[in-house]
């Protein structure tokens, strides 16, 4: 279907880079300004032809249909101010998502304070190796993708859940608006002291996020103190946890560095995973993911474990520069 024209407002960060493609994937012609556009970002919206420009007014001309608005953009931004003055659509980036990319999808949202990024690219790499094209929209390059978002084929769609608010209209966290059928509760700690004056703040958002997720679908959580916490604020739906010594899906480190460990379904299944990632953490988010995988979208445990074995990482993310004497 052919659509019209979309300016995205500091479209050089990584997510509205991401968002640039689902938009050109869904026929949309987009435009988009910035500061500077510097590798790998530029390359990307070169190879989508996104047209990138220095910011001024004179991008608006002629008007777009939206105007997606970056959540570094703020008042007194000569674009912003030209486009509250002509009544333009303004919206921000994860409303741009709700309203014309996640409808229909099965959603994935990966949230936490940390780990988001991995756990995300290890999830849609599980999917696409059981056959399932998912989409995508992760806040970097995962390695054995083209790029780092992608719209897909499938039901699944598997979207990093940022906390970070939405625009400067929108002080909610990102992942509120994405309404997911399965979330993957990684951890919860303080952050963002720019936007959040303490952790109960942060919670707040997590449980917003919480309320949206329907009853016949899907939490995978951490078995840790600050999770239940928020949980036990309200959660209608089933939670299955996670963790190394507690939980429904359990990770035991088999080396120090995280190259090897085991994975333990519900049912008593055991899968030892090799592979070529390092980090006791990392074993951590495989563990996640493969619970999502398995559960909330029906992958057999084998297959998970035999995918998330061959995960190729992210780039900047234990990226293996160099080896020194063998």
């Amino acid at each position: 279907m052919k659509r019209g024209r979309v300016h995205l407002i500091g479209v050089a960060g990584v997510a509205m880079a991401g968002v640039a493609r689902l938009a050109r994937e869904l026929s949309w012609k987009v435009t988009g300004s910035d500061r500077a556009a510097w590798p790998p970002a530029s390359e990307r919206l070169a190879r989508l032809g996104v047209d990138v420009r220095p910011f001024s007014e004179a991008n608006l001309d002629p008007a777009p249909d939206y105007v997606v608005v970056g959540n570094a953009i703020s008042r007194g931004h000569p674009e912003l101010e030209r486009a509250l003055d002509e009544g333009l659509a303004i919206l921000s980036m994860p409303e741009f998502l709700a309203r014309f990319v996640l409808p229909g999808r099965k959603v994935a949202a990966i949230c936490g304070t940390h780990g988001k990024t991995t756990t995300t690219a290890m999830l849609a790499w599980i999917l696409d190796k059981a056959g399932m094209q998912p989409g995508f929209l992760i806040g970097g390059l995962p390695e054995g993708f083209e790029d780092g978002a992608r719209l897909g084929r499938g039901e699944p769609f598997v979207i990093e859940g940022d906390e970070y608010d939405s625009a400067f209209f929108d002080k909610r966290s990102k992942f509120v608006h994405y309404r997911p059928q399965v979330a993957v509760l990684l951890n919860l700690e303080y952050d963002h002291a720019d936007i959040f004056p303490d952790l109960e703040a942060i919670r707040a958002q997590f449980h917003q996020m919480i309320r949206t997720i329907p009853r016949n679908g899907l939490i995978v959580a951490a078995a840790n103190e600050e999770i239940e916490k928020t949980l036990a604020l309200g959660c209608w739906t089933p939670v299955r946890r996670f963790g190394q010594n507690a939980g429904d899906w359990r990770y035991t480190p088999l080396e120090a560095d995280g190259s090897r460990f085991a994975i333990h379904a519900p049912d008593g299944a055991t899968h030892t995973i090799q592979w070529s990632q390092i980090g006791a953490h990392l074993a951590a988010n495989a563990c996640a993911a493969i619970a999502a995988a398995c559960e909330g979208f029906g992958v057999p445990f084998a297959d998970a474990c035999q995918a998330i074995a061959a995960w190729p990482g992210v780039r900047r993310r234990m990226t293996l520069l160099a080896e020194a004497q063998g």
